[in-house]
């Protein structure tokens, strides 16, 4: 294999969502059925003749005019006139999966096209990848309670996607871990939660523990800098929106809702808000220009429906009082997931 090839985690680049990478790039896509278009960077084009096509695990574009194409990497080397190494390192860069080391990291140029944005953000602080990575498994307790209900191919496939963890707490040792990861690929933060997966129990699938903020407690003990400053305003799944920049996106609560519809209803990109009162606009910016489908939790769709109201120039949402039409009267909480173990038990 080349050396060049060596540096980098090419699985992972052609892996990203080739329209976010053209987004990134400055190009102006049209969306036509279940493709986008635009100007074509092989030839001089005039009427947008490249397609990108993701459907079904596809992820690269083609030319109708000039029969040119490729994945990400080729696409992002021809639009700007880059060698594979300078496009592998930008991508890298942009999306936060890099496996230079900062002494092998050089500058590159911009992208021509790509547009500059004021820098406002706050200097939050971001955790690692790989510490993150160290915990990924579906072995955890909500794993255990879904593999009871769905398929364990399913399950780990889901742990992959989301990049669900197993930690050891409290003298437990299947606490969840639930990363909250940004549209760019930073870790903002770890919710960690201990579920009850003996299914004789009557809380079966349901919190048993006192839920903890890991990057908080990996502050206390030292592994994160003591004046780190977390972001909370990130959506869970934030960062499977550039993945599927077509899909219908589906809104909820609670990272457990999020996994129960993302096995139920694959065709949808599900994230969760964290909490009830975390349904603000700077918290739902990334689902800007998104179709949404918002899901309340039994109790809280007035109060979601009216926030919702307040944002309808953000997304195009839709809110759905289904967990308050299935809701038994003894269970003024009955969410999602709920609803979809008690269809499926």
């Amino acid at each position: 294999m080349n050396s060049q090839h060596e540096n980098y985690d090419t699985q992972r680049l052609r892996a990203i969502s080739i329209t976010e990478v053209a987004r990134r790039l400055g190009d102006r896509m049209k969306h036509e059925g279940m493709h986008y278009r635009s100007l074509c960077p092989w030839h001089d084009d005039h009427s947008p003749s490249l397609s990108f096509d993701e459907r079904t695990g596809k992820n690269y574009c083609h030319c109708f005019a000039c029969g040119k194409g490729g994945d990400v990497i080729a696409y992002t080397m021809q639009h700007e006139q880059w060698t594979f190494q300078e496009a592998c390192q930008w991508l890298s860069s942009e999306f936060g999966i890099a496996t230079l080391s900062p002494q092998q990291m050089t500058t590159l140029p911009k992208p021509k096209l790509r547009p500059q944005v004021a820098e406002t953000e706050p200097d939050y602080t971001y955790i690692p990848v790989e510490m993150v990575d160290d915990l990924v498994t579906a072995e955890s307790s909500l794993g255990h309670c879904l593999m009871q209900m769905f398929r364990a191919e399913a399950v780990e496939w889901l742990a992959e996607e989301y990049r669900l963890g197993c930690y050891a707490f409290g003298g437990l040792d299947d606490y969840t871990v639930f990363p909250c990861i940004d549209r760019l690929g930073r870790v903002c933060n770890l919710k960690i939660q201990h579920y009850q997966s003996d299914p004789a129990k009557p809380r079966f699938g349901h919190s048993d523990q006192t839920t903890y903020w890991l990057g908080r407690l990996w502050v206390r003990q030292g592994r994160l800098p003591a004046d780190a400053q977390l972001r909370n305003d990130c959506l869970f799944g934030e960062h499977l929106l550039p993945r599927y920049p077509a899909s219908t996106v589906a809104l909820v609560e609670s990272p457990k809702n999020a996994l129960y519809g993302a096995l139920a209803f694959q065709k949808l990109t599900w994230v969760a808000t964290g909490n009830k009162g975390n349904l603000k606009r700077n918290v739902l910016k990334s689902l800007q220009g998104r179709d949404v489908i918002v899901f309340p939790d039994c109790d809280a769709v007035e109060e979601w429906t009216a926030a919702i109201h307040d944002m309808a120039d953000l997304a195009n949402f839709t809110v759905s009082d289904i967990c308050r039409l299935k809701a038994p009267e003894d269970q003024p909480k009955f969410d999602i997931a709920d609803f979809l173990q008690q269809a499926i038990m």
